[in-house]
């Protein structure tokens, strides 16, 4: 998990809490603290570390693109441990999260990453919405055509997708370049049917994806992948037709992302 100084503390203590109260035991959570932080953000991450010794922190003078925060934590730690699971610091794992993806795993060598279900929630904690996934590899890539078909803070991974696929595009946006990559590269993808993390959505989290620059950007990236896995122009035309919907005002963006998820 990464923390930056726009981090909620309230919400950074519920996810941080969330990983340290799972009903799996055998968890280290590593936290990147990108930047300077807030006083109260920096005081309740550091009264955390000293009451767990679970709780390992790595420090980053600058803020720094998530991407290039998950690539650092990754490289210090890729060898000590045999599965590697994502979180955001204002979502929530459910309890047993952890212990459900781990068993999968445990039955399906095959697998490289396993996600889940989610369900959205309001800045209160108010469940909105349940959201699944495609369950299995050859569905999450058609899946792919439209939308990204695995929800990145739910993910677990073997340390060989990150040998087939490496580190993450050190870049903004950078998930759904990820598992095209590790498409292209042989990775095996599944999500499970069970919700595993509660999904913080706010009215903060969708004007960080409006703007004509940053949809412009998502344009690029899915006309990207189109090329990249043969998707094709219906895949095109569909990503056309998310840009201009995203460039809709706040309001209509809230129904509409709530439809469309």
């Amino acid at each position: 998990m990464a923390i930056v100084d726009r981090d909620h503390v309230g919400y950074a203590r519920s996810a941080i809490e969330s990983l340290l109260g799972q009903t799996y035991p055998l968890l280290d959570v590593h936290l990147m603290l990108s930047g300077p932080l807030p006083p109260d953000l920096r005081g309740l991450i550091e009264g955390v570390a000293v009451r767990s010794d679970r709780v390992i922190l790595h420090i980053s003078a600058e803020r720094r693109p998530l991407g290039v925060n998950l690539n650092a934590l990754l490289q210090d730690t890729l060898g000590r441990y045999d599965l590697y699971a994502r979180m955001d610091s204002d979502d929530e794992s459910l309890p047993d999260r952890i212990g459900k993806q781990v068993g999968f795993l445990e039955r399906h060598p095959e697998i490289d990453v396993v996600g889940g279900a989610v369900v959205d929630i309001d800045e209160r904690g108010r469940e909105l919405k349940r959201v699944a996934y495609p369950l299995t590899h050859d569905e999450i890539v058609r899946f792919f055509r439209k939308r990204t078909p695995v929800a990145h803070p739910t993910v677990m991974f073997r340390p060989t997708f990150f040998e087939k696929a490496g580190l993450y595009p050190a870049r903004p946006l950078e998930d759904g370049l990820y598992w095209m990559r590790a498409i292209a590269s042989g990775c095996r993808f599944a999500n499970l049917p069970d919700t595993l993390v509660r999904l913080r959505r706010s009215d903060e989290m969708l004007r960080r994806r409006s703007g004509l620059r940053t949809n412009w950007e998502e344009l690029k990236i899915r006309l990207t992948i189109d090329r990249t896995l043969g998707f094709g122009p219906a895949a095109d035309a569909y990503g056309l037709a998310m840009f201009a919907l995203q460039l809709t005002p706040l309001w209509l963006k809230r129904i509409l992302y709530d439809r469309l998820r």
